[in-house]
């Protein structure tokens, strides 16, 4: 029997360039319990090469929309063409300091996002997506 593992011990693969940023949201997560792995990458390039390598699928993805290079939103375009998102069991979640409605319009257009969340990361915030993720996953 395959059980969805819990709030606190599930995947988190977080995509954002700002070190300061990933640093608070490492502390919310501890501070919402999170005991489970997290794993951090600060381009898109790096996690779309870490999702083509079929390594362990994450739950939940934070992925910031404003990075150089390669943007969120590009990145999502990118991993929904190669068949990698959705994949039926990681939830996407926009991670982003901008509350422009067409950003949030955007992120919610992609079939593997679940949920915009503007920065920083908030306990409430986590469990409301780790909420949805396990809501989505369960039907």
């Amino acid at each position: 029997m395959n059980v969805a593992p819990s709030a606190h011990s599930r995947h988190i693969l977080l995509v954002d360039d700002e070190d300061d940023c990933n640093f608070v949201t490492k502390l919310v997560l501890k501070k919402a319990g999170h005991t489970g792995r997290l794993t951090c990458f600060t381009s898109a390039e790096e996690a779309i090469d870490y999702l083509r390598q079929g390594q362990e699928a994450p739950d939940l993805m934070f992925v910031d929309i404003n990075m150089p290079r390669v943007t969120g939103f590009e990145m999502l375009e990118t991993c929904e063409a190669e068949g990698l998102l959705p994949n039926g069991y990681t939830s996407v979640v926009m991670f982003s300091s901008s509350n422009r409605p067409a950003d949030h319009d955007k992120a919610l257009s992609f079939r593997s996002v679940i949920g915009y969340v503007e920065k920083a990361l908030t306990v409430e915030s986590y469990e409301r997506v780790s909420s949805d993720h396990d809501r989505l996953r369960a039907s």
